[in-house]
């Protein structure tokens, strides 16, 4: 999962900042999900 120090679960996916993925990146790192968990957790 997320950690709060606002990193990414699948650091190894990312290109950039978490809340830049694109839908389908999303998709491909977290499956069907409604909100990018990654971004949902840095928001708290």
């Amino acid at each position: 999962m997320c950690e709060k120090k606002r990193r990414c679960q699948k650091p190894g996916n990312l290109k950039g900042k978490p809340e830049d993925c694109s839908p389908e990146q999303i998709k491909k790192c977290h499956g069907d999900v409604k909100e990018h968990p990654c971004v949902k957790e840095q928001r708290k």
